[in-house]
């Protein structure tokens, strides 16, 4: 790829150029019909897709339309695989009365191909995926016209899933490297780009804090008022010569504790590197166990055997100030993401939640940090030499994937912010770059810098308490739980995981 040129296509708040459509999405739960949202729409050669946070720290979604004339699809946004699929109205969770007992899981959205006067099937069969936390997906290839943000790719290839434990399907975003197909193909991205609707092969994900309704991404563009500071620019790491993930060198992690002190652990401590993938398809985040022994020898912490699950103090919510942070370092430590407390003590288990009588306290949360060793334990992998950046870090970052420079960048997340002033990420010379953003380096993304601070403030509350009900045959179903906490109070890692989002970074 040649020089990456930036021209801005909006300069401030309400100050948008032509071909835009703001809309309003609403927060839910899969299993729960979401309503209608209006059309997306498009900025130039820049396309955003509001992201539907279903929960409170639960995954993110678009919806998006598959086929001609378009049926509406639910998607849970996935920097970890690289696939698209969706759900086929045969899968077997959607019609198997006895696997939705089993998962307690009703499908979101399906796709019918008979119904779509463009839809091409490739291979019936073929398609089967495995995900971190043992979730298998399988089913056939097609091809078919595919709208998001607005914009319409043409015959699009994607699976479509016959059987699967997932009650929506997932947008992956990775690299076509790590395609589950025999033979590879353009995937989102490339065909985004193949079709000139992007210049560049880069998108920009924007999550917002875990109390928001919805987050963003931007496909060919940055939003300069979605971050703090300079974009500090972090090169990809390959596996054998093959850029294969979003993987880049995590450095160490420093914990700010209450009473001032500091944790500083360094990955160079560990017996094996332990580079971070960053995967919006994983609810928590995951570190070494080595790392994560630390944590738990010196913060208020247990192991609830029951949940599979480490629970930390909701103490450290209200603690007084300096309140626990927690510092992440990239790149021989020339970047750092800070994450507040509130997104690593997640107060959603139910007031009903009953921990086990050896617990050193009741007040008990979700810790936003879990051991990659579970993954080791549950057979998935055999050594979790790896860190798993998942959404409880993205929250706090603005992160642009520029997938033909093989890097990425990343800001402090400008949360809450209400403005825009976004830039195309174009290929060419850097004379065509605009007279007010123009691109000081030769190759990459733009050193470009967002906004001097937090522009808006936060005030943390408690998440809310939902039901979930939808409907099967026309007749409300009630899948018998009020929300996160109460699911946790009962059931292990597999419907928790289901319910949370999961960890669908690909094997």
């Amino acid at each position: 790829m040649q020089l990456v040129a930036a021209s801005v296509l909006a300069l401030a708040s309400g100050v948008f150029a032509q071909n835009v459509v703001q809309f309003n999405v609403s927060r839910g739960v899969p299993g729960v019909h979401l309503g209608s949202i209006p059309v997306l729409g498009k900025r130039a050669a820049t396309h955003s897709e509001r992201l539907i946070n279903f929960m409170a720290g639960g995954g993110y979604y678009a919806r998006v339309s598959l086929g001609t004339p378009p049926q509406v699809i639910t998607m849970l946004l996935d920097t970890g695989s690289s696939d698209a699929w969706v759900l086929s109205h045969k899968a077997d969770l959607c019609i198997d009365d006895d696997l939705q007992q089993e998962t307690q899981l009703i499908c979101v959205d399906t796709f019918n191909p008979s119904k779509s006067s463009t839809h091409k099937v490739i291979d019936p069969r073929g398609f089967q995926i495995k995900y971190l936390d043992g979730g298998i997906a399988s089913g056939g290839w097609m091809q078919d016209d595919f709208t998001i943000g607005g914009t319409t790719i043409k015959s699009l290839q994607l699976a479509y899933v016959t059987k699967a434990k997932r009650n929506t399907g997932i947008l992956g975003l990775g690299f076509a490297a790590s395609e589950k197909a025999a033979t590879k193909y353009p995937n989102i991205i490339d065909q985004l780009a193949n079709q000139n609707l992007i210049s560049s092969k880069a998108f920009s994900l924007y999550l917002n804090d875990r109390r928001t309704d919805a987050g963003s991404i931007l496909f060919g563009g940055i939003d300069t008022d979605k971050f703090i500071g300079p974009l500090q620019i972090i090169p990809l790491l390959a596996t054998n010569g093959t850029y294969t993930s979003f993987e880049i060198d995590f450095s160490s992690l420093a914990v700010t504790l209450p009473n001032s002190t500091t944790l500083d652990m360094k990955t160079s401590m560990l017996a094996h590197a332990a580079p971070a993938v960053l995967d919006s398809g994983t609810t928590l985040s995951y570190l070494p166990d080595d790392m994560v022994d630390i944590l738990i020898g010196n913060l208020d912490t247990f192991f609830d055997p029951e949940l599979d699950m480490l629970l930390i103090n909701c103490a450290y919510l209200t603690s007084s100030s300096p309140s626990l942070s927690f510092q992440f370092y990239f790149l021989n430590s020339t970047a750092s993401i800070r994450v507040p407390v509130w997104e690593m003590v997640l107060d959603v288990l139910s007031p009903s939640y009953v921990p086990p009588d050896d617990a050193p306290f009741k007040n008990a949360c979700l810790f936003g940090i879990q051991s990659t060793e579970i993954f080791e334990t549950t057979g998935t992998v055999k050594q979790p030499n790896f860190t798993l950046l998942g959404d409880t870090f993205l929250r706090s970052a603005y992160v642009v994937f520029d997938l033909g420079n093989y890097e990425v960048g990343m800001g402090q997340a400008n949360l809450n912010s209400s403005s825009s002033r976004i830039i195309e990420l174009k290929e060419g010379e850097g004379k065509n770059a605009t007279e007010t953003e123009t691109a000081t380096k030769t190759k990459g993304l733009p050193e470009v810098t967002g906004v001097l601070a937090q522009q808006t403030t936060f005030t943390p509350t408690t998440g809310p308490v939902m039901t979930l009900v939808t409907t099967k045959n026309n007749a409300a179903v009630k899948l018998g739980m009020t929300g996160v906490g109460e699911m946790m109070g009962v059931v292990g890692i597999t419907s928790l995981m289901a319910v949370l989002g999961g960890v669908f970074m690909a094997l």
